[in-house]
């Protein structure tokens, strides 16, 4: 309900006040010295706005939805020369609809859907100053009948573009366009069309020089072109696959013997078909016409035979030749330049494939002998195959050479001579991964060299050996797309004087290549595009600014490279902002740290604000990073002190006049503890032995290290008891690595004693104690599994007889410093 009441309201509001006659708001207007241009295309507009400036010379109406041209249509536009009213709904011109923009020489009425009976006769009246009148795409065709009536009243047309349509014809209402020299015929409807003699009678006053006819031909007659004595111009393009290249060239009897600038058959071969070649019949016409530019493109021919040359008595009057799209076998035709003297351009583009022998003829050496003044000979994407040997080709004076994506033909170790004038080689596509090292020596005027796709990874990245040696020349080198990661930094010696632009997109290279930019002092232009690049650092980027400053027109092209706008790259970013050095920089798309690719442009318009973020965020990440390392660092010095034997004795080295308040340190793993307390606990408190071990005198809560290292210390001698338990615990074999470090110092070499409860070898010992195995002597506790039972009573009393005389004791320390003081 609420959506009808807002629905109603609208509709008041717009009976209450109509749409304003004022420009709209999508015409844009455009000032020239001279000229004011008005474009209102695509605008929907129902009718023409009145509100135009009245100095407008081109208005542009263009795909709108105009349906009709009233009397007063138009404002008053008397200075209105072009009228562009294509694409729209047209189906209604009346009188008077051009009353107030007389002064027209240029109208576009193309793809509207007037007939015949939708123009009044008398409507091109006013417009004398006519000079350019489209028409075509409309309806004419449905009526099969031209607005004659109409169309004679406009007399000083010179070009004319229109419809033609199965039974057309030029009647008396063109008698009158006796100015008219281009004539542009295109098809609309259904089927096909005939070109008969009378097609075009009502011309025959005209003054056409240009003729162009695109359509599908059901039939050519064969004088269909008499009525045009002026032509120098023609082109016919049949857009079906009907008629044959014999067809048309038997067409062209009505103007035979004559001179002409131009003549382009396009198109003329059958559906299926294995190529048509050229007949001495069909020389009956072209034979005689004396043509400079002849274009046979599409047409299916296959071969160009001999007799067919010398009944072609006109073939020297040619300078452009274009034979693409047709189905010679090449070197075929190549063979036959040299009977075109006066030719200056060849083009064999694009030949359709066909069924021949494997190994072309190619891979034999040949020579071609070319008209001297071919300058232009392009035939790419031809049915080439093997691999080039040596071709010559002689006595020519050949500026432009193209002969790439040919099929399966290789470079090999082959060699072009003879190219001595050779100035631009357009060789993409063909396989160059093994080459001839003398490859351009034959061409030392190359200047711009193409070598896309041509798998020279290889040859570019080692320099083997030197290719463009001796190119002095050379100014533009194209080696995009083909799988470079790098590039040797001699590659281009020769060129640092010459060359302007440099092509490596299409490459997987992440870094610019400066080692060989350093030595090029005049280069313009360098295409990175598509490449790896993410960032440039500080160097390359002031080595383009460099070049800037050499030349103002120098720039980089960073296109469809994966660049990275996150705050690591923050100087690259910056630099972006400030250079003018990047060819339409605000096009180029960047991945966010989130991974998103956005439109540098928008990064650029709140770069302030960015910078801002990544200077918070990089003090975050200093400060975080720096808490961590003091961490990391703490905990690594407290880990290395509890567990570097070396750090620990190092740093704690005894004092020479150490006082003991022990006479031994027991040193033992908790496996042993029980022997410990059962049997040599109680041998030491029987002798009175004073002695200290972990269970007795350790403190708790203390590091383990500093306890062993405290009791050693304080401790004449250490008794080690060692067991197979012992040395399986890591933390134990520290602790007598640390022991046995701290106890084998000068003066206390034989202060250490080992107590073997198991029959451990010398090799199961830590290396210190291999070392120190004479000194230390080892004593092996008797038990079960050492001695029989009827000696183990026997063989312990004389372990701890051992045990005895290996012990230090105090009284006896007491009288030997006592003897000492009295002999002073």
């Amino acid at each position: 309900m609420a959506d009808t009441k807002l629905l109603l309201t609208l509709c008041i509001l717009l009976r209450t006040f109509p749409p304003s006659d004022a420009l709209p708001v999508c015409c844009n207007t455009i000032e020239m010295p001279g000229e004011t241009h008005v474009i209102c295309s695509g605008c929907r507009l129902l009718g023409v706005p009145k509100d135009l400036p009245s100095n407008t010379t081109v208005l542009d109406l263009s795909n709108n939805n105009l349906a009709s041209l009233e009397r007063h249509t138009f404002p008053d536009l008397q200075m209105l020369k072009i009228l562009y009213l294509q694409r729209n709904k047209l189906v209604r011109i009346t009188s008077g609809a051009f009353d107030n923009v007389p002064n027209i020489e240029k109208l576009d009425l193309t793809d509207n859907k007037l007939e015949q009976s939708s123009i009044d006769m008398n409507v091109f009246e006013i417009l004398k100053k006519l000079r350019t009148l489209k028409i075509q795409g409309n309806n004419f065709h449905i009526s099969k009948v031209y607005p004659e009536q109409a169309l004679s009243s406009i007399s000083n047309l010179i070009v004319l573009a229109m419809d033609i349509f199965e039974g057309f014809v030029f009647g008396n209402g063109f008698w009158n366009q006796t100015s008219l020299q281009h004539l542009y015929l295109s098809f609309q409807g259904n089927g096909t069309v005939t070109l008969l003699n009378d097609s075009f009678d009502g011309l025959k006053r005209s003054n056409i020089k240009v003729l162009s006819i695109a359509a599908p031909f059901r039939k050519i007659e064969t004088n269909t072109l008499a009525s045009f004595g002026n032509l120098i111009k023609l082109k016919w393009e049949n857009i079906a696959y009907t008629l044959t290249i014999h067809d048309a060239l038997e067409g062209l009897y009505g103007i035979r013997g004559r001179t002409m600038n131009s003549l382009s058959i396009i198109g003329f071969r059958y559906r299926f078909t294995n190529g048509e070649g050229l007949r001495k019949s069909d020389m009956f016409n072209l034979g005689t016409i004396c043509v400079k530019k002849l274009y046979l493109i599409g047409n299916a021919i296959s071969t160009i035979g001999i007799d067919v040359m010398t009944a072609w008595t006109s073939k020297t009057c040619i300078k452009e030749l274009d034979l693409s799209k047709n189905m010679f076998y090449l070197p075929q035709p190549l063979t036959l330049l040299g009977l075109f003297s006066s030719l200056t351009r060849l083009l064999i583009r694009h030949t359709a494939m066909r069924i021949f022998r494997k190994r072309s003829t190619f891979m034999r050496e040949r020579a071609f002998f070319l008209p001297t003044n071919l300058t232009y000979v392009d035939i790419v994407d031809n049915p080439l195959s093997g691999y080039i040997v040596n071709i010559t080709i002689a006595k020519n004076n050949l500026t432009v050479l193209k002969i790439g994506y040919p099929k399966n033909f290789r470079c090999e170790y082959g060699l072009i001579k003879g190219l001595v004038h050779l100035r631009e080689l357009d060789m993409t596509g063909i396989d160059c991964s093994e080459v001839n090292p003398n490859m351009f020596t034959e061409t030392p005027l190359l200047s711009r060299l193409t070598a896309r796709q041509c798998n020279i990874e290889r040859v570019l990245s080692r320099n083997t050996p030197a290719i463009f040696k001796g190119l002095h020349h050379l100014s533009i080198l194209d080696v995009s797309s083909n799988n470079l990661h790098f590039i040797h930094k001699h590659l281009l010696a020769d060129q640092k004087k010459t060359l302007k632009q440099l092509n490596l997109s299409g490459n997987h290279m992440d870094r610019i290549p400066t080692e060989i930019l350093h030595n090029l002092t005049v280069l313009e232009n360098l295409d990175i595009s598509n490449n790896s690049i993410s960032t440039l650092n500080y160097s390359q980027y002031t080595l383009l600014d460099e070049f800037k400053i050499k030349s103002i027109d120098f720039q980089i092209v960073l296109h469809g490279n994966p660049l990275l706008c996150n705050c690591e790259n923050l100087d690259f970013l910056s630099w972006v902002e400030a250079t003018d050095v990047i060819y339409k920089k605000r096009e180029l798309l960047c991945m966010t740290s989130e991974g998103i690719r956005v439109p540098i442009a928008e990064l650029l318009e709140h770069f302030d604000q960015f910078k801002d973020h990544c200077v918070s965020q990089t003090w975050l990440i200093v400060s975080v990073t720096i808490t961590m390392i003091v961490i990391v660092l703490v905990i690594l010095t407290r880990e290395a002190w509890r567990r570097s034997v070396w750090l620990r004795v190092w740093c704690r080295y005894p004092m020479e006049d150490t006082k003991y308040t022990n006479d031994i340190y027991i040193s033992y793993s908790d496996e042993d503890q029980s022997w410990v307390r059962e049997k040599i606990a109680p041998w030491f408190d029987e002798k009175q032995i004073k002695y200290c071990c972990e269970d007795k005198s350790f403190n708790l809560g203390r590091d383990i290290a500093d306890n062993i290292m405290d009791a050693i210390d304080s401790s004449r001698q250490t008794v080690f008891v060692v067991s197979y338990a012992s040395l399986e615990r890591e933390w134990l074999l520290f602790t007598m690595r640390l022991t046995c470090e701290y106890s084998f110092r000068v003066g206390r070499e034989n202060m250490n004693i080992f107590i073997l409860l198991n029959d451990i070898k010398k090799s199961e010992f830590p290396k210190l104690i291999r070392n120190n195995w004479k000194i230390i002597r080892p004593l092996r506790w008797p038990n079960k599994s050492n001695t029989t039972l009827d000696k183990l009573t026997g063989a312990q009393t004389k372990f701890w007889e051992k045990l005895s005389s290996r012990i230090v004791r105090r009284n006896c320390d007491f009288k030997s410093e006592h003897e000492t003081e009295s002999s002073l």
